[in-house]
């Protein structure tokens, strides 16, 4: 469409210019095209236009003083159809120079012609040195033929007052935001505000009106069609509506442009709105200000933003470099090495292979600075379509990134006192975050400018939070430090590097830290406060914002992985020490009864538990704070059995352990358990044996575990611990006696037993004196008593000695429950035992008044039962377990000996309880004898052994039982005879009967 005076025409451009038809729409001063549907407006209103059908729809007039109302009926404009040649053009490219031509929106098609472009670009605007407004021709022309003539012409000032001026007219605005949509500018002067309408192509009033501070004098549509945009799911663009106002006052014009969005609702769109101040040539008169869309786009570079996001190695003199892990060499080596490296530094300028050094140094971090420059300024480039002149100057309007955008209102939320002292609006802060978290990247600039807003918003509030005093520090500045913090994607070395406490923790590769540039002057800015404060009065860091730092530390473990961070292995290393510390120094804190059910603790464990940082560091932290048992865990996380080993046993020796976790006996048993489930055979033997030496019955358990990965036979076991731990094989030795029933190793053990008690009999007299007695209290007491051995067993004295004297009665006595010797309270002692009876009794000869249990067991062994009966009776007082010695034929038999035996043997007990010396107690123990085992004694031969001046009482049991039988046995004998007569008759009747 091209505008002439008196009328409009739809030109169609091909390989030249065809006319199909003139529109009758004189006068059109603006216009915008949609298909078949053109809105147009002359001077006064606007109309919709129908080209193909020569219709038109008068929908309102600009101004709202007009009388005209809404939209009025359709009406045809008919005009003639015409093909005119090419040249015909030129008398209408001539009218267009004219002062009423303006070039239409959506004129052209995208794919026109270069020899189109041209043209156009010839006839905008830009050319002309000194542009006149179209839209002021007729308010002058107006106001110059209303203006009043020569001074002689008027009459007196009190006859006649001067006319009021006419209005101005208002510019026209028409633009289509939507292939549906057209918007409309309305108003009621140049000064007042205008007000933006919107008709779909059928003439309807639709969506909401936008606002204008005052009506605009150039208005376009900044459609943000940058190449390089990542397309929206919705495929929405970001589109703004320029317009070029007037905000002077007082006669002084200020040019601004009015930017916001056309598609927002009404209520919100104040709140988007944002001016930009038109810049004025400086000694100059004010001059025409003109706004308009260029057919194609120019490319820019904005450097504020490549100097934003350019990587740079961030100074941190302080730190030291990364460590691996591996490196075998020691503390006194690296500290050799640092001092070797000084004294060449020292010499720089005189070795010339430390200046080759120093030039690669420099050579590689400049080449990396050159490429980080080169990557920074692609993503500083930016195009766009928009024009704005001045006089004789012309800008190009570009949109300011959204990283500056938001980086100017992270800058102006600092402030900074006459002492230097740094204030942060945190609200703010808080403000740009929520704006960045809600924003979507649509390009890779802004994808970097965002995650460099976040970092350096977290940044920010955690400089300022460890900067403030303590009692400043509130519970809504914790919170919003650490969400910002947790979505900041800060690199937590920046954070640490700030805290004092865990600056050292900070691991850096050989090439440093590199971070955004924008980043880096906010970090340096903290440090060096940071640094100014050391030595005077630095703020403590207190629990609750080492708390934050333990959240903010965790919430990157769980990054670990991510191959999207940089510097991966030196981050996580760095996150783990200093978490680490933290918890060590945190639990430093706490009392011991605190500990227990601290938190803290829980936590320091599960992290060494799955420790995946600097090992060597983790050892360095846990050996300074005095974590032993922590330490030992964090080996067993390494499958380091023998430094685990090693730890407990610097436990269990009483080195000092600070966490108290386990006690000496706890860590005895944490080796214990732990030696079974080890593989190394060498270790268990090594460990095994020094925990026996030290604790034998738990150490030897190490050996006697069935379910122990490794496994040690016994004959493998006695030496290495008759070597290793010789106050342990007695202990080994009763397990596999009594407990294995390993009979081959009784001779051992009894020879342990009797070199326990017989050392001590033949040097200490208080033992031979505690044996007497034992002896005697046991006479004393009053029947019925227990056995000696249940006596000694319950009422021996705790020497170790003691013990192993019953323990040598029990394995001398065998298992039998009907054993004197036996015992509930003790292990069964196996039977069957083979050992040297001779040997023992060789050894004991010198003790027999001392060791009488022995030697009457020994006695019986060898069968000679007199003497055994002897020394239970008169040596013991024993009387219950001579009786038991009677029935079963000895000290340790399973089951009662034959009648024969028994009976020699009573006859031998009676014999030694009728030469008792006490009377009475003589009476009574041969009555009680007689009577309960009467059966076995002969009448003739008890009568011919007691003494005659027993009466019959003393003897009465035993006799009734005398008389007892006797009376049986003639009753038996009388019914013996009845039945042998029956049985003779029976016998002699059959015999008949057979004969007859």
């Amino acid at each position: 469409m091209i505008a002439v005076q008196n009328k409009t025409m739809l030109v169609q451009i091909g390989d030249g210019a065809r006319l199909i038809r003139n529109i009758e729409f004189p006068g059109c001063l603006a216009a915008s095209r949609r298909g078949f549907v053109a809105c147009a407006a002359d001077a006064n209103s606007y109309s919709l236009l129908d080209v193909e059908h020569q219709q038109k729809i008068h929908l309102l007039p600009i101004s709202f003083l007009s009388d005209e109302l809404g939209p009025g009926p359709v009406e045809d404009v008919q005009g003639a159809s015409l093909s005119p040649p090419p040249q015909s053009l030129a008398s209408g490219s001539g009218h267009g120079r004219s002062s009423s031509l303006n070039t239409l929106t959506g004129m052209l098609q995208s794919e026109s012609p270069p020899g189109s472009r041209e043209r156009a670009s010839s006839l905008s605007p830009i050319s002309s040195p000194n542009p006149a407004s179209p839209r002021r021709s007729v308010p002058r022309e107006r106001e110059n033929s209303a203006s009043p003539r020569g001074s002689s012409e008027q009459p007196p000032s009190d006859a006649r007052k001067p006319l009021p001026s006419l209005p101005k007219q208002l510019k026209p605005h028409v633009l289509s935001p939507t292939s549906t949509e057209f918007l409309l500018v309305r108003g009621t002067d140049e000064s007042e505000p205008g007000v933006g309408m919107f008709f779909n192509v059928d003439g309807d009033l639709v969506r909401g009106t936008i606002t204008f501070n005052k009506y605009p004098e150039s208005l376009v549509i900044d459609a943000g069609d940058e190449t390089n945009l990542i397309q929206s799911p919705d495929n929405r663009r970001d589109e703004l509506i320029l317009a070029l106002v007037d905000l002077g006052e007082d006669q002084e014009p200020r040019k601004a442009l009015e930017v916001q969005p056309w598609d927002v609702d009404p209520a919100e769109a104040e709140t988007h709105k944002s001016w930009v101040q038109v810049p004025a040539p400086p000694g100059t008169q004010p001059s025409y200000v003109g706004l308009r869309n260029t057919l194609s786009s120019s490319q820019f570079e904005l450097s504020e933003v490549g100097h934003l996001l350019q990587m740079v190695r961030l100074k941190t003199p302080s730190l030291l470099p990364y460590m691996s892990p591996n490196d075998p060499r020691t503390q006194a080596s690296i500290e050799q090495l640092q001092k070797e490296k000084e004294l060449f530094e020292s010499q720089e300028s005189i070795d010339s292979e430390g200046a080759k050094k120093g030039d690669s140094q420099r050579g590689w971090e400049a080449e990396r600075n050159a490429e980080e420059t080169k990557f920074a300024r692609a993503l500083g480039k930016a195009q766009s379509g928009l024009v704005l002149w001045s006089g004789n100057q012309i800008w190009r309007v570009v949109r300011n990134p959204l990283t500056s955008q938001l980086n100017d209102a992270l800058q102006g939320a600092q402030t900074e006192d006459e002492n230097g002292n740094r204030a942060l609006e945190r609200e703010a802060i808080m403000d740009v975050i929520d704006v960045v978290l809600e924003t979507e990247p649509r390009s890779e600039a802004e994808f970097l400018g965002l995650n460099y807003l976040k970092q350096k918003a977290s940044l920010l509030l955690f400089g300022d939070l460890i900067s403030m005093d303590a009692a400043a520090r509130d519970e809504a500045a914790f919170d919003a430090t650490e969400r910002a913090l947790i979505t900041g994607d800060l690199d937590p070395r920046i954070a640490l590097i700030l805290v004092p406490l865990l600056r050292r923790e900070v691991l850096q590769g050989p090439q440093g830290i590199w971070i955004h540039a924008g980043l880096a002057q906010t970090a340096d800015v903290y440090l060096q406060q940071l640094e100014k404060r050391t030595g005077d009065s630095p703020n403590p860091i207190d629990g609750d914002v080492l708390n934050l730092i333990k959240r903010f530390l965790l919430s990157w473990q769980q990054k670990r992985g991510y191959g999207s961070i940089t510097d991966e292995t030196y981050v996580f290393d760095s996150v783990d020490a200093a978490l680490l510390h933290l918890l060590l120094e945190q639990d430093l804190k706490h009392t011991p009864e605190q500990r227990q059910s601290s938190q803290t603790r829980a936590e320091m464990n599960r992290l060494v538990d799955n420790w995946k940082g600097s090992f060597d560091r983790a050892v360095a932290l846990l050996e300074e704070y005095k974590r032993l048992f922590v330490l030992s865990r964090l080996y067993q996380s390494q499958k380091m059995s023998r430094n685990v080993l090693k730890t407990w046993r610097r436990i269990i020796e009483g080195e000092e352990d600070i966490g108290q976790e386990v006690t000496v006996s706890g860590a005895e048993a944490q080796m214990r358990r732990y030696l079974a489930k080890i593989k190394d055979a060498q270790l268990v033997e090594e460990y095994g044996s020094w925990l026996a030496g030290r604790n034998p019955k738990l150490g030897i358990q190490v050996f006697a575990d069935s379910s122990s990965r490794v496994k040690l036979a016994p004959a493998e076991v006695v030496p290495l611990l008759k070597e290793r731990a010789p106050n342990a094989v007695q202990v080994y030795l009763e397990h596999l006696v009594f407990s294995k029933n390993l009979t081959q190793y009784a001779d051992d053990l009894l020879s342990y037993y009797l070199d326990t008690v017989l050392s001590v009999l033949e040097t200490s007299p208080e033992a031979r004196e505690s044996l007497s007695e034992s002896y005697s209290t046991y006479r004393a007491l009053q029947p019925p008593k227990p056995t000696y051995i249940n006596f000694i067993t319950a009422n021996a004295p705790p020497e170790p000695w003691w013990q192993s004297r019953i323990r040598l009665l029990q394995l001398l006595g065998g298992s039998s429950s009907s054993s004197q010797f036996s015992s509930s309270t003790t292990p069964t002692t196996p039977t069957n035992l083979t050992y040297s009876i001779p040997s023992i009794l060789s050894r004991i000869e010198p003790f027999q008044h001392e060791l009488v249990s022995e030697s009457v067991i020994l006695d019986g062994l060898q069968g000679r039962h007199r003497d055994a009966l002897h020394l239970l009776t008169h040596g013991l007082g024993d009387y219950d377990s001579a009786i038991r010695y009677c029935i079963f034929g000895g000290p340790s038999s399973a089951a009662p000996a034959d009648r024969t035996l028994q009976r020699e043997l009573f006859s031998y007990l009676l014999d030694e309880f009728l030469r008792i010396s006490d009377p009475s107690e003589r009476i009574e123990r041969s009555s009680d004898l007689l009577a309960r085992f009467a059966a076995w004694f002969d009448v003739s031969d008890v009568l011919g052994l007691v003494p005659d001046d027993w009466s019959v009482d003393i003897l009465s049991g035993f006799l009734a039982h005398v008389f007892r039988v006797l009376v049986a046995e003639s009753r038996e004998v009388r019914i013996e005879r009845a039945l042998s007569a029956a049985l003779n008759l029976r016998v002699g009747t059959e015999f008949i009967d057979g004969v007859d």
